[in-house]
This record gives structure tokens, sequence and C-alpha cells, in this order.
């Protein structure tokens, strides 16, 4: 059934946000998993469990044969492909009964234990590979053709070859996994779990600074927005010590492992997973930090529009997430937004639209937004399965982030739907969330395209060129965690203490405030990711400037550049994802101007909101 399209007049009401309900009526109950559609109860999951035993015997079963017959390696191929679309379930449902209440950790943990089980069973396929050249693999494919449909993850087992252990190596770090690498995001949430956040009255409501936090920094009264900001670093603070001694673990950990496979660091390791080198990624970080005078100059144009709304008084952070245009920020319902979501990616054709309604519609029990105790933290999508986010408040960028939540989920939805398994969907990050940050591109220029309300229409023209500007923040996360990665490596970094003078130095050359407020030292704690998906940031920065190509390609070509993107998205990873972008978009990641692009973009935006601002 086709969702309702509210119209844009209607959103983004001017309310207070004392009287705004993001989840009204039965809206509340609602949007929360039913995951008796995952499974309809226990021996429903257990069957699963099974099942994935099976199919890892099944792989093990081929061990004396491969890589000597190419029908061995077929059968184990197409075991491993149906073990993959297995273990992503269970993952999901883990993940998601973990995500509603974080002490609902059983089917997660049992997943951990399963993925290290299956993984030491299977794990010989990567060593029996080693030896093979790209030739021997095609003279396989000559032999069975049905190896074909696996060219790409085979080559992709071929080129880490070198960088492979013995069997029994690879067999015990998959069994070691859950206890060497599963605790540290463990113990960083139960941290958070168990600190008593500090609360804050105001407009007759109680607002707890971790769960509130972004409606406290948009309140109107300047008070509650200090007291926000001090008590959420003041409990930095107190936390910094057992959250550091968690990701110092992991840093560690993880070197150790990638020196034994022939890496400086894990950073080097993940990048060579990505197709990417330390060299690019360097020049990358390098560009952006010396167009970092275009947003400190951003900084200080924000600074001065919010000036008078300070009675003249010098803005501090807590000032920096107010709306700074006319009129107060918009707010949306979970319909309003499930349906101002459904407009806007129309554009990407009926598949993808009605996949995206199958997603987001309540009805299915496969999207969860409401807030609550004890739930984690952010917004993931897990497969095609569901998108959890942790306290929907209505507010535009929660908008944003189920659009770019659905990006990864129907991504996986069209490469299954295509090629029948998520195998096919699994690439580098940079690639999956230039697919989602796209989507959040096509949300607003849905609204300035369609809105006849101007005070939306220009929260959204302020809010684009914010995001635009969140390359230098994404860059500087980034960095940061590479640079922790080396002085771990080099033992510089022994304590919390080392992470939070990493985080202030890598701070001053990207963002101003830095160099102001010596508690951002304790920054590094306000992102999960360095617990839970280690190296992970790089993919956004990356994605970032993807996503910006894709919309001014978008932007050239509205009617023809749709059908070439989804038919990339629908594909899934059969090639390196350089080859993708080549073949599907004419776009080269080592176009030197591809960067350049990207700048004259922002700074064109940034000089039209500008002389906007004056004009007003």
């Amino acid at each position: 059934m086709k969702a309702m399209l509210l119209p844009l007049a209607l959103l983004g009401l001017a309310v207070t946000a004392a009287a705004f309900d993001p989840l009204p009526g039965n809206q509340r109950q609602a949007y929360r998993f039913d995951l008796t559609k995952m499974y309809a109860g226990e021996a429903a999951w257990k069957a699963d469990v099974e099942k994935a035993r099976a199919l890892a015997a099944a792989v093990e079963a081929r061990r004396d044969r491969i890589p000597g017959s190419p029908e061995a390696l077929l059968s184990a191929m197409e075991a491993l492909r149906d073990l993959e679309d297995v273990m992503v379930k269970l993952y999901a449902y883990g993940e998601f009964r973990m995500a509603v209440n974080t002490a609902d950790r059983g089917p997660y943990d049992a997943y951990l234990a399963l993925q290290a089980e299956t993984g030491a069973r299977t794990s010989f396929l990567s060593v029996a590979l080693k030896g093979l050249t790209p030739a021997d693999l095609e003279g396989m494919i000559a032999r069975e053709p049905g190896l074909a449909a696996f060219r790409y993850q085979l080559l992709d087992r071929i080129r880490k070859g070198p960088h492979t252990l013995t069997a029994s190596e690879e067999a015990l770090l998959s069994r070691l996994d859950p206890d060497l690498h599963a605790w540290p995001p463990a113990l960083f949430q139960r941290v958070f779990d168990r600190t008593a956040f500090a609360e804050i009255s105001a407009d007759g409501k109680t607002f707890n600074v971790h769960r509130d936090f972004e409606t406290l920094i948009r309140h109107p009264d300047r008070e509650v927005r200090r007291k926000a900001y001090e008590a959420y670093y003041g409990a930095f603070a107190e936390i910094r010590d057992l959250v550091g001694f968690a990701l110092l673990r992991e840093m560690r950990a993880l070197n150790t492992e990638a020196a034994l496979r022939g890496f400086p660091t894990y950073y080097h390791e993940s990048l060579f997973d990505r197709y990417l080198t330390r060299s690019q990624v360097d020049n990358l970080y390098a560009q952006i930090e010396a167009k970092g005078p275009l947003y400190f100059d951003y900084q200080r144009f924000q600074m001065e529009r919010i000036r008078p709304k300070l009675g003249g008084a010098e803005p501090e952070i807590w000032d920096m997430d107010l709306a700074s245009g006319r009129g107060p920020e918009p707010r949306f319902t979970a319909d309003e937004a499930v349906a101002l979501v459904e407009g806007a990616l129309a554009v990407l054709g009926p598949e993808y639209s009605r996949e995206l309604h199958a997603l987001l519609d309540p009805r299915n029990g496969r999207i969860d937004i409401v807030g609550g105790p004890n739930r984690d933290q952010g917004a993931f999508c897990e497969g095609y399965h569901g998108f959890f986010l942790d306290n929907y408040q209505g507010l535009l960028t929660n908008v944003s982030t189920m659009a770019h939540e659905a990006g990864h989920g129907i991504h996986d939805q069209l490469v299954f739907n295509n090629r029948k398994s998520v195998l096919y969907g699994e690439g580098p990050g940079y690639m999956t969330e230039s697919f989602a940050m796209f989507n959040e591109w096509l949300l607003r220029d849905h609204i300035l395209k369609t809105s006849r309300d101007e005070a939306l229409k220009r929260y959204v023209r302020e809010d684009a060129l914010n995001e635009m500007m969140v390359l230098w923040e994404i860059a500087r996360r980034a960095k940061f965690e590479m640079v922790a990665y080396d002085r771990v490596a080099s033992g510089e970094i022994t304590d919390e203490k080392g992470f939070g003078r990493t985080c202030v130095e890598v701070g001053k050359a990207y963002d101003l405030w830095f160099q102001k407020y010596p508690w951002l030292e304790d920054h590094w704690i306000r992102k999960h990711h360095y617990w839970s998906v280690p190296t992970y940031y790089v993919n956004y920065v990356v994605a970032h400037v993807l996503a910006l190509t894709y919309y001014q390609r978008y932007l050239e070509d509205p009617r023809g550049f749709p059908e070439k993107y989804t038919a990339m998205v629908r594909n899934g990873f059969d090639r390196p994802a350089a080859d993708l972008l080549k073949d599907f978009l004419a776009m080269d990641l080592d176009d030197p101007r591809l960067l350049e692009g990207t700048f004259r973009l922002i700074q064109k935006t940034f000089e039209e909101e500008r002389a906007a601002a004056t004009g007003r």
C-alpha cells in the first residue's frame, strides 16, 4: 500500500519545544519492533543457530579438496553464502534485542559465540586460497563456470593472501575474537548505562542530559543550554578512565593482530581491506586541513548570525545549535517523517519506493524509534531487517537520520532482490555510507522543491550548508582515530590522558572551539564508533565527498542520474568499488579534481547563504 504523503505546508509548523510531541496518539506504541516477525519464538531462533552450524560444517567438509577441486570450491562458496544470510539475520535479531534493552544480551552474546565457532570452522578457506593467483582463479572458473558468481569474493581473499596466517592461527583468532574484541564496546555501553547523568528541569519537564542532549542544546533558554553542555562533559570527565581503559586495550589488541599480518597498525590493515592506502588517506586529510580557513570562516559567520539572538553577547559553543534563521526549528511527528522520507526518495524508482515503504511502515514491526531507559545509543539499520533510533525527537536531523539509515537497509534489500543473498551487499563502508548520505541530500532537495513554507525552506538551506561543513567535523573525528592508533602502537598513548591530548591536538587543526575549551579533551567519548566499529569514521569522510558528487550529478541530470545510480546500488559488489563507480557513473576515485569539486560546491553554497543573510 502506498503511503499517504502529507502536504508539506503541514510540516514544520511552528510550535514550542515544550508543546511538541514527536509521537502523538498511538505512534508511541506503533513505532516499536515486533521481533516475532523475525523469529516467532526461541525454537525458530535456535533452528537458525543450528542451520548456521550445519552450513559451517558443509564448508568445512570441503577442506581437503580445496583448492584442487573447482567443484568443491563452488560448493563451499555456496554454503558460505547461505551461512552469511543466516548470520546477518541472527546478528540483527541480537542487536535489536540489545538495542531496545541493553541488559537483554542473550541472543547477541550467543551470536558472538556462534560467529567465533563458525569463523574457526571456515577460516581455512582463506589459507587454502593464499597461494593462488588471479590467473589460477580464472582457470578454475573455466572448469567450473558457477564460480564466476563468486569471482570478486574469491579475488578479495587471494589479494589478502600475503597477510593471511596459518590455518591453526586463523582458527585460533576466530575463536578468541569475542574475548579479545567484544568486551570493549560492551564495557563502554555499561559505563554509560550505569552513569547517573544529570537531569535539568525546563518548561515543567525533566530532561536527562545524555538521553535528551539534542533537545536541551536547542532550548531557547541559554542557561539551560550551558548547563546541558557542562553537565554532559562533566560526566565524561568522571568516566574517562574506564572508557579510556577499554579503548586502549581494544587498540592494542587490534594493533597486535595487524602486526601478525604484516601491517604497521590496525588502521593500515583496515584501509587495505577497503582498497584504500595510508598515503591516499593522509593526502585526503591534508587537503581538508588546507581548506580549514573556509570552515573557520563559516564558524565565525555562524557566531555573528547568532549574536543578535544573544543580545550582543559573545557566542559560546552551547549557543551554536540554535536555528540561526528566522522562525523556530521545524519539528515533525514520526508519521510526518516517514511520509516525507518516502516522498523524497520516490525519485529512485518504484522498487526502491516499495521496499522503503515496507521498511518504514510501523505495521511491519521493522522500525523502533521510541526512546526510553537502557536503550543503545545512536541509530542503525541492520541488513534489510530493521531500523533503530535511540530517541526520536522530531528534529530535522532525526528525519535525515531516517533517510540515511533507510539508505543502508534498502541497499541490502535491492541487492538481495537481485542476487538472492546479502553477501553481495558487503563492500567498502565508504560506498554504503555514500548511498545513505545521498538520501539525506535528496530529502533536502525534495523539501526545497515542493514546500511553500518559506521559513522551512530557509531552515533547510541553512541545514544543507551545515551538513556540507560537517566534512571538517567528521574528518577531525577520523583523523583523531588514525593518530590514536599510531600513538598507541608507538607507546605515546598509555592511558586516557593520551587520548585527551590527541583529541585536542587534532581538534585545533579543524575546529575553533578546541582552541577555547580545555574540557573538549573528552570529546572523543561522545562517539561510540571508536569502540563498536573501530576505524569506521574514515568511511564517512570519503562517503561525504561521494554523496556530494552524486548530488551534483543529480542536479545536472534529475531524470537520468537516478536510474544509473539505482542500478549501481542494486548491482551489489561484484567488483571493486572504484570499478563500480567508473562503470555505472563514470566517476574516477583517483581524479584529483574530485575533491576540488566538493570544495567548490561548499564554497558556492556558503557564499550564497552569506549573501542571503546579509540581505535579510
